[in-house]
């Protein structure tokens, strides 16, 4: 499908950043991609194929971090800001890391367009497992001098240390929810596309038609 033009504004000036710029919404795709992959190439090297030492994991699970966090901002800030009943103010999503509360506008606007069913791939198979992928990386504090793995409390008591996280299960999860996110984006661009074309003939949009879901 044909990309289309998903975030039309420009942000924001920050003024408490003297190193801030005024740059298209757009580039919050654009830098979250470029984490995706380096963190997607990272995960790929061989010596994940065996057992390996948590801190080496530590730079892949933040880079998929850092991607996540991009990911939700383009769309909220983007086409997908259109559809919710109350939009976030643009400084507060800017300045944010928490993965947890962007995610909540996700979750707003899927339910509003009733795209539940299509809001799927694999390892997030509805919105609840999508709240839990969420909630599992929310421990990764991006602020943190002091980095932690992803890892459930189930898993640290019930296997040694160096076996509690596995960096090839982590990075399949993340590829597939990174490119649903990527898909829903471009979906809701096609849906305001629609509707705002519906408005200026003066007719009622009732969908596109459009499905996010990753195969």
């Amino acid at each position: 499908m044909q990309k289309r033009n998903r975030h039309p504004r420009h942000l924001t000036p920050n003024p408490g950043s003297r190193n801030w710029r005024t740059v298209p919404d757009q580039d919050f795709w654009l830098y979250a991609r470029s984490f995706h992959a380096a963190a997607k190439q990272l995960a790929e090297a061989p010596e994940f194929d065996s057992a390996f030492a948590d801190f080496a994991a530590c730079p892949v699970v933040f880079m998929y971090r850092h991607a996540l966090e991009l990911h939700l901002k383009a769309l909220i800030l983007g086409n997908g800001g259109n559809f919710l009943a109350t939009k976030p103010d643009p400084l507060s999503i800017y300045k944010t890391h928490a993965v947890s509360w962007l995610a909540q506008f996700v979750v707003q606007i899927v339910t509003a367009l009733q795209w539940e069913p299509e809001f799927k791939c694999p390892g997030v198979g509805n919105l609840n497992d999508f709240k839990a992928v969420i909630e599992n990386i929310r421990s990764v504090d991006s602020g943190s001098y002091a980095f932690r793995l992803p890892v459930t409390a189930e898993a640290l008591g019930s296997v040694p240390r160096e076996a509690t996280f596995n960096v090839r299960e982590f990075a399949t999860t993340m590829d597939g929810l990174l490119e649903l996110l990527d898909s829903t984006a471009d979906a809701l661009a096609a849906e305001w596309d629609l509707r705002s074309d519906a408005t200026a003939m003066g007719v009622e949009a009732n969908g596109s038609g459009f499905e996010p879901t990753i195969q």
